[in-house]
C-alpha cells in the first residue's frame, strides 16, 4: 500500500516573516534598518516595519539609531533552551567531575550562521576582564572555537563557510583572508585544539577543541581562555591535551 502524501504544514505568514527578520537580524552586525531589511529579505516595507515596531515592544529587538539590534527579551528563551540542553548539561557536569582545568574559564559554543554563539561558561577564580555571557555572539573565524569546528569541517565545506561568512577584524592579529584561515588548518588538526591568540580580544589567548557527533561532524567546541602572559608553549601543550580529552568526552 503506497504511503499517504505529506500534508504540507501551513505557516502563519506575520511570524514566519518575524523569524526571516529576528534571524537576518542576528546573523549580521550591521543593526539594519526597515529598508534594508525589506530589500534583503524581500518582504514589503510597510510589514517590515509594523513587525519591528511589535518586536520592539516585546523586547525582541531594540533600536540602534535608525536600525535594529537583538532586544535582550530573546534571552529568555535561549536560557530555557539551554537548560535544556543535555550537551551543556554534560559539559557542566564534566567540569564539576574534573579539576585539572580550574585555574582556566571555559566556554561552550556552537556555530550559528557565521558566528559561534555561547551555550555554557564556567569562569576562572581570577578574571580575565572579558566576560563571557550566555548567548553572546562572536564571529567563528576569529574564535578559538569557532576555528576548531571549521577546521573539522571538510575542506569544500569550509571554503564555502569562509566565503560567506566573513567578517571585519576584530584586533590587528585577527586572521586576515581566508587563505591564510586554510594554511592554519593542518597545524589545527595535527595538535588537535586550536588557537586565537589575540584575534577577539588583545592580551587574550584561547584554545579550542571540537565536539564531534558519531560521524565526525562539528556540533559544538569547547574552549579555554587565558592572558596571553600565561600561554607559554609548555602550558598550552599541557591545557590542550586536557582539553581535546574533555571534548572526546561530550557526547551529542
Amino acid at each position: 500500500m503506497p504511503d499517504a502524501p505529506q500534508t504540507a504544514k501551513r505557516l502563519v505568514p506575520a511570524i514566519e516573516r518575524a523569524a526571516l527578520i529576528l534571524d537576518f537580524i542576528a546573523e549580521n552586525n550591521t543593526n539594519p534598518g526597515v529598508s534594508a531589511l525589506a530589500r534583503q529579505l524581500k518582504l514589503p516595507k510597510s510589514s517590515v516595519h509594523g513587525i519591528c515596531d511589535t518586536l520592539c515592544e516585546l523586547g525582541l529587538l531594540r533600536a540602534v539609531g535608525g536600525g535594529f539590534d537583538m532586544g535582550p527579551g530573546a534571552l529568555r528563551w535561549s536560557a530555557a533552551f539551554m537548560r535544556r540542553s543535555s550537551l551543556a548539561g554534560e559539559f557542566n557536569q564534566l567540569l564539576a567531575a574534573d579539576n585539572r582545568l580550574d585555574d582556566y574559564t571555559l566556554t561552550l559554543s556552537a556555530l550559528s550562521g557565521g558566528d559561534v554563539v555561547y551555550l555554557a561558561c564556567r569562569n576562572a577564580a581570577k578574571p580575565l576582564g572579558f566576560t563571557f555571557q550566555l548567548g553572546m555572539r562572536l564571529p567563528a573565524i576569529y574564535t578559538a572555537t569557532g576555528k576548531a569546528m571549521l577546521s573539522a569541517m571538510g575542506s569544500q565545506e569550509r571554503e564555502q563557510f569562509l566565503r560567506q561568512h566573513w567578517a571585519e577584524p576584530l584586533t590587528e592579529h585577527s586572521v586576515k583572508d581566508a587563505n591564510a584561515f586554510e594554511a592554519q588548518v593542518a597545524r589545527w588538526l595535527k595538535q588537535g585544539f586550536a588557537l586565537d591568540n589575540g584575534e577577539v580580544r588583545d592580551g587574550m589567548v584561547c584554545l579550542g577543541a571540537p565536539v564531534l557527533d558519531a560521524n565526525g561532524k562539528p556540533v559544538a567546541g569547547i574552549a579555554l581562555s587565558m592572558t596571553s602572559a600565561e600561554s607559554k608553549p609548555a602550558v598550552l601543550e599541557q591545557v590542550g591535551a586536557v582539553l581535546v580529552q574533555l571534548a572526546g568526552q561530550l557526547q551529542y
